[in-house]
């Protein structure tokens, strides 16, 4: 009678300690939609205008962002080619999400360093199952270029890049006291975004070829 009761409460261990492997495993692994729910919800058209980003740019005391939780970056396929543009390791910030009826996009800025005011505004495609389509950088600001954006509807994405000019030498004066005096428009372009881009900012003002006809058409 022992061993007919020990070998359930044996069976019940194992099945117990499996239980919380699983869930241990599980942890590890978020669903997709868990990781859209990193991304607060927003609704197109979205714009990320020169005002936001020039505010940015100038201001002296930045907020500091959330980033987003390293078991989520698997969804980020692109991560890993957008690190290949700098020595410096990203850190993905959550700044919007979207979803249509067959897609859902994230909206990131790849923070990297501690510069402030520095953007770089990156935007993932997936299908509603969760499967990677594309990821473009659509707008962001430097201290020599600032590129905003509009996204659409149906994920086209017109985009402006600027100049930047301060009102004293940025390389010698710094940001500290100093101001965007104005900026002068320089290439405009028409991505759309369930096509396979580029992670990362690129030059626009270099006259494109076969990614013309893919994504749209530049314009100075």
């Amino acid at each position: 009678m022992k061993n007919i009761i020990l070998i359930p409460a044996l069976l019940l261990a194992f099945a117990s300690s499996f239980t919380t492997t699983l869930t241990a495993q599980d942890s590890d692994h978020p669903s997709f939609t868990e990781f859209v729910a990193q991304f607060p919800k927003a609704s197109l058209p979205y714009a990320i205008t020169t005002e936001d980003l020039k505010s940015q740019l100038e201001s002296k005391t930045t907020a500091k962002a959330k980033r987003l939780d390293w078991q989520y970056y698997e969804y980020l396929p692109e991560l890993e080619r957008s690190a290949q543009f700098s020595n410096m390791p990203v850190y993905p910030e959550p700044v919007a999400s979207f979803e249509t009826q067959e897609y859902v996009a994230v909206l990131y800025n790849i923070a990297r360093g501690t510069g402030k005011g520095t953007k770089t505004y990156t935007i993932s495609i997936f299908d509603c199952d969760g499967k990677h389509i594309a990821t473009n950088f659509i707008a962001g600001a430097n201290n020599q270029s600032l590129t905003a954006a509009t996204i659409t509807a149906n994920f086209q994405a017109t985009v402006q890049e600027y100049k930047v000019n301060w009102l004293n030498d940025i390389l010698e004066n710094g940001r500290e006291g100093n101001e965007v005096k104005n900026l002068d428009p320089k290439v405009q372009q028409i991505i759309d975004l369930i096509l396979p881009g580029n992670p990362d900012q690129i030059d626009w003002s270099v006259k494109m070829t076969n990614t013309e006809e893919k994504h749209g058409v530049a314009t100075k």
